[in-house]
């Protein structure tokens, strides 16, 4: 025992000394002056990304809470709650006006410091450390065309909401000069970032810009503080609509079923509580806190809630993109003057969809005159059917697509393609939740016994989510599909399927915004507030969805089949990188 012990001990020793040897060596190579982590320029990128993350964060969340918190809610409170959109409005378009005088147009700037240098206010050296250089755009950005049309459609109409709500401010009642100055700075606010989107998006942000960054995630908050307010606003317009109706039924009832002193009692209060009160033409008041111009324009106004919700969503994405690859200078093909399309192998794809592009119209004409008829059942089993049909022909198109495709070479990962994919799982996202929350408040209404919606709900519902996942891996594998090769090329295998489906989701994003605005379909008209939250929330996701896919297709129609794109990407790709699919 006492021999194994020495050795032990002698093992140990030997491995201790020789593990000394090694970090003496080892400490001998590592140089002696090595800068500070705080004068590190990465460890600076990561700080300030992480700082102004956060503040991202902290100012979401707080922005969330005052939209349900009961306090910032009620009247007492109508000013405070202006006054915080106010500053987060000032605050972005602050940043707007810094990014756009200092960093996109330097010129201005740059004009000024060298004459305080001429007039000898300014030296040299601080004019030289002080003047900007041209932007550079290498970024990632809306990488798409259809993205940034999409941007400039939705940013518009979102324009014509904002602008709706100043003239309300002076309509009949006026508000608050507060308010007035809250949609004037959300109107310049969407107006200056639509054209940021769809002009310079691409910006390659100066590196360690503590501002360029703050100001950045500062408007990633603003349009997610928009967007939740905005689909909060839409929920009570709904409920208030809903009650509305059901109001005027039970009124129809009543007068169905009362006698004549009780028809002329009837009148003659209504009529004085119509001089006596004034409430808006559509029935119901907005407080000061809510849209009017929902109240007052409608279905219309819904639309254009609508398209503010999704321009929202689409900027706060891309800004994050902006903010992520800030400093990340990537080479990128010049910037195209010309846009070409080859319409080569589209006739059968246009004039098929259009079929049920026409088929669409008329069960949306079908379903009010149903509903006008007071027949409300049978006017959402039509759009029921209508809807299963168009999923079914879509899911068959996606697989049609795959099959075509086959023959189609892979390429590598294109410039501008994370966002379009970001958007498009946030969409899919959507479109899970929405079909979610239906087929739950069915089997909700099956446990309670409770008259509701038909089976064809679960049809629905079922193919709807089936569609949404299979074409959203479609698009996210087709995107990096190319015709390689000659015979590719000549023949052009997909293109057809590809271009029923761009048709067809443009037909599904119109159909999806009514159905939003009129009609939704599989949910009853009496439901509890987490399932009315959630259908508010999901329905713009929704609409979303097939917009962006829609971009999306369109984009791999562009590319997939184009002869001059892929022949110049052909010439300097190696064999390696090419792989039959």
């Amino acid at each position: 025992m006492a021999d194994k012990e020495r050795l032990r001990l002698k093992t140990s020793i030997e491995s201790t000394s020789s593990d000394v040897t090694v970090l003496t060596d080892y400490s001998s190579t590592i140089p002696e002056n090595l800068p500070a982590w705080t004068k590190n320029t990465k460890a600076q990128s990561f700080g300030l990304k992480s700082l102004t993350a956060l503040y991202t964060l902290i100012l979401t969340i707080v922005a969330f809470i005052i939209e349900i918190s009961p306090t910032w809610q009620s009247e007492s409170m109508n000013i405070e709650y202006t006054i915080f959109c106010v500053l987060m409005y000032s605050i972005a378009i602050l940043y707007f006006i810094y990014l756009y005088a200092y960093i996109l147009y330097p010129i201005v700037f740059n004009t000024i410091l060298l004459y305080l240098e001429r007039m000898r206010v300014l030296n040299v050296h601080t004019v030289k450390r002080w003047v900007q250089p041209e932007p550079v755009f290498t970024g990632e950005g809306a990488g798409t065309l259809y993205l940034r049309l999409g941007t400039v459609l939705f940013g518009t109409l979102g324009s014509v909401l904002w602008g709706c709500e100043i003239f309300l401010c002076f309509f009949t009642e006026t508000r608050h000069n507060i308010y007035v100055v809250k949609y004037i700075l959300a109107f310049l606010f969407t107006y200056l970032q639509m054209h940021f989107l769809c002009c310079n998006s691409k910006i390659d942000l100066p590196k360690n810009n503590f501002l360029a960054s703050f100001g950045m995630m500062h408007c990633v908050a603003v349009n997610l503080w928009v967007w939740f307010s905005l689909c909060l606003a839409k929920a009570v317009y709904k409920s208030d609509k809903k009650t509305l109706k059901l109001q005027k039924a039970e009124e129809k009832y009543k007068k169905k079923n009362m006698t004549i002193t009780e028809a002329v009692a009837e009148t003659i209060t209504t009529t004085i509580a119509s001089i006596v009160s004034s409430e808006s033409s559509s029935g119901f008041r907005a407080d000061e806190k809510q849209l009017r111009s929902l109240y007052k324009l409608g279905s219309a106004a819904n639309f254009l809630l609508t398209t503010m919700v999704e321009f929202s969503l689409i900027a706060a994405a891309v800004y994050f993109i902006v903010w992520k690859h800030e400093g990340e200078q990537t080479p990128q093909d010049a910037r195209k003057k010309h846009v070409r399309f080859d319409c080569k192998s589209t006739s059968v794809g246009i004039f098929a969809a259009i079929v049920l592009l026409i088929g669409s119209f008329i069960s949306i004409a079908m379903h009010y005159i149903y509903n006008n008829s007071d027949m409300p059942r049978t006017a959402d089993e039509v759009i029921g059917i209508a809807e299963t049909v168009l999923f079914c022909v879509c899911l068959l198109a996606v697989f049609g697509a795959f099959i075509r495709m086959r023959k189609l070479q892979y390429r590598l990962h294109a410039h501008g393609q994370v966002v379009d994919e970001i958007l498009l799982i946030v969409g899919l996202a959507g479109e899970i939740v929405y079909c979610s929350t239906g087929l739950d408040l069915y089997l909700n209404g099956r446990l309670e016994n409770t008259p509701g919606t038909s089976c064809l709900t679960v049809v629905a519902f079922v193919m709807r989510i089936v569609q949404v996942v299979v074409q959203s891996v479609f698009i996210l594998v087709a995107s990096r599909l190319r015709s390689l090769s000659a015979s590719n090329i000549s023949n052009q295998p997909g293109k057809q399927i590809v271009t029923f489906l761009v048709v067809c989701n443009i037909n599904l994003f119109i159909y999806h915004t009514f159905e939003t605005i009129e009609s939704n379909f599989g949910f009853p008209h009496k439901m509890s507030s987490v399932y009315s939250a959630l259908l508010n929330i999901s329905s713009p996701l929704v609409v979303f969805y097939r917009f962006h896919s829609s971009a999306c297709l369109a984009e791999i129609w562009k590319h997939a089949y184009s002869k001059k794109y892929n022949h110049s990407h052909n010439a300097h790709k190696s064999l390696d990188d090419l792989h039959v699919v």
